[in-house]
């Protein structure tokens, strides 16, 4: 994986799953190796980072977040490695965050 300057993030792709109450989470993600390769690797594990879904505003109008921020764990080369993802729903796009 890219050792890029810390804090930055592009876009990437991402097989995630979206259940019946609309909850979802990333279960594959691709990204391009130090040799300019895609590499797939499953998503071990995660941690949703995203605050309540819904608030109200002191005007009485409830707003959601449009932001779902992951930190995942995935194997490379046999060591685990933290990630972390974001999906946009206004861009419908993930980053990695690196």
């Amino acid at each position: 994986m890219n050792g890029k300057n810390e804090g930055s993030h592009k876009p990437i792709d991402v097989i995630c799953q979206i259940n019946k109450d609309g909850s979802m989470f990333p279960i594959k993600v691709r990204l391009v190796d130090e040799d300019g390769m895609y590499q797939t690797y499953a998503i071990k594990s995660y941690r949703s980072l995203s605050g309540p879904d819904k608030y109200k505003l002191p005007n009485g109008v409830i707003a959601t977040s449009t932001i779902f921020p992951f930190e995942c764990k995935i194997s490379c080369f046999g060591r685990e490695q933290v990630i972390r993802l974001t999906y946009l729903c206004d861009q419908h796009l993930w980053h990695l965050h690196e």
